[in-house]
């Protein structure tokens, strides 16, 4: 078909897809626009039938995708990601009333999706040969057969696309979950995608908290890709050992930003400050924890109190650069780090100890200075626009202090000595770690945690890896 609008696309109704189809249900939920606390569109809550319905569409899908020359399924996906672009302003308008993010930055997600596809699309499933005076040793890579995506609600497209592209290039077929948060987007992608993708390839089956241990218990499922709260990521990976599913999980982070003393305060403060809160700090990789060296601390903290003075908080029609906490839940979880911030006596260098009631789930960028290391605001992940800073002095002390975590998805290190500032960062135990610049995942690298922050990792040359088995091949030579 040819990746141009069609008429069946509503924006205003929305609904599971199960092999190729609308699904609907009985019972029904509506999120809500975070921005004005009204409520949204009505959405199904999937059952039990819907995901095993799916599964056995997918498994079905999967005999003949799966067995598609790899070009062939990169044209599939081409035609995908064409005909995914030509809804990019409805994509961008749903994604403000679901998310409660500025435009631009809706903007960005939704047109930045276009670089996943992109990057997957120059790829090729690698294949290895090592040969010896016996034999020959062929190990390729194949699809693993149908995977279950969880997806979360902070950047419900490019977290739900940086699950479904690699599965799909790979020759498996995915299930989707959106986060019942923001079902909105996702699943109208899913529905855009039957346009061009055979029945049963690409589904997405929404509903409640209940859903997703249907999709990590399934013995028809191969693998979960799971991207979320540590606590949740145990529950799917204990589910999911009942059938010894392969499992990725990308979990919570508590980064920390290592700032040496040679940096441009002036040109680096701004850094720092949208490390923390950039999409308003619900970002697994944002900077939550920020060592300042002794020496510029209290410059350095100056700067960053006036450029977050400066930021703008508001709907996405206001022209803010930061919008509201996306769900009730999760806002009032945030406002406890301003309670337990205040009730112990600590300095609030810029935001208010109280979190000012509005018609939406609004919180301002806030910086606490200084807290000690025992703090709540240092050893737990707020998920929200709260950082603290903490001088330091010690290289070999900064270091261990940064490491004190039982997480370790991102970090950074700034500095002009670029060698020094590269000697702390592999030493610091996280996944990812950034050098002058704040967390920036990008589909070109591996992203995965290291400790509680997750197990195995995606996106990459490596990445295709998750989503399919080592097949070795084992060729002995003529006698």
């Amino acid at each position: 078909m040819s990746p141009s609008k069609v008429s069946s696309i509503s924006w205003d109704s929305f609904h599971n897809t199960v092999d190729g189809q609308p699904r609907n249900s009985k019972s029904k939920h509506r999120g809500v626009n975070p921005a004005t606390g009204e409520e949204l569109w009505e959405v199904p809550i999937g059952t039990q039938q819907d995901i095993d319905d799916a599964v056995k569409a997918a498994q079905k899908a999967f005999e003949t995708w799966s067995e598609t020359p790899l070009e062939k399924r990169k044209e599939t996906l081409t035609k995908f990601r064409d005909h995914y672009m030509t809804f990019a302003d409805e994509l961008i308008d749903l994604m403000c009333q679901e998310t409660g993010k500025p435009r631009q930055f809706a903007e960005f997600e939704v047109k930045g999706a276009s670089m996943f596809f992109d990057h997957h699309l120059n790829l090729n499933i690698p294949e290895e040969r090592d040969e010896d005076d016996e034999k020959v040793m062929l190990t390729r890579y194949t699809p693993l057969g149908v995977v279950g995506a969880i997806c979360p609600w902070n950047f419900p497209i490019i977290l739900s696309l940086g699950k479904v592209i690699p599965a799909l290039l790979t020759g498996n077929t995915i299930i989707v979950k959106p986060s019942p948060y923001t079902p909105y987007t996702t699943l109208k992608i899913v529905e855009i995608a039957q346009e061009i993708l055979a029945p049963g390839i690409l589904q997405a089956v929404g509903g409640d908290d209940k859903l997703g241990p249907m999709l990590t218990t399934h013995p028809g499922i191969a693998k979960i890709s799971f991207t979320g709260s540590i606590a949740t990521g145990k529950k799917v990976m204990a589910a999911a050992a009942s059938t010894l599913k392969r499992v990725t999980l990308e979990l919570g982070g508590n980064d920390a930003s290592i700032v040496l003393p040679d940096v441009d305060i002036k040109k680096i403060a701004p850094e720092l400050v949208m490390g923390a809160f950039q999409n308003s700090g619900q970002v697994c990789v944002a900077t939550k924890r920020i060592y300042i060296h002794e020496d510029i601390y209290d410059e350095m903290l100056k700067e960053m109190v006036e450029f977050t003075k400066s930021i703008k908080t508001g709907d996405p029609s206001s022209g803010a650069l930061l919008g509201p906490i996306q769900n009730k839940m999760q806002y009032e979880k945030v406002k406890t780090f301003f309670e337990d911030s205040k009730s112990q006596g600590y300095k609030f260098a810029v935001g208010e100890p109280e979190v000012s009631k509005s018609k939406g789930f609004f919180v301002q960028p806030t910086i606490i200075d200084n807290p000690p290391n025992d703090s709540r605001i240092i050893q737990e992940e707020p998920f929200g626009p709260i950082v603290p800073t903490q001088p330091w002095s010690d290289e070999e002390e900064v270091i261990k202090r940064a490491n004190n975590t039982n997480a370790g998805l991102g970090a950074c290190v700034w500095g002009k000595d670029i060698e020094r500032a590269e000697r702390i960062g592999k030493r610091l135990q996280a996944g990812s770690v950034f050098v002058n610049s704040w967390e920036k995942p990008t589909p070109q690298a591996f992203f995965g945690g290291h400790k509680e922050s997750g197990i195995g990792g995606e996106w990459g040359k490596e990445g295709l890896k998750a989503y399919c088995n080592a097949h070795v091949l084992h060729t002995y030579k003529s006698k």
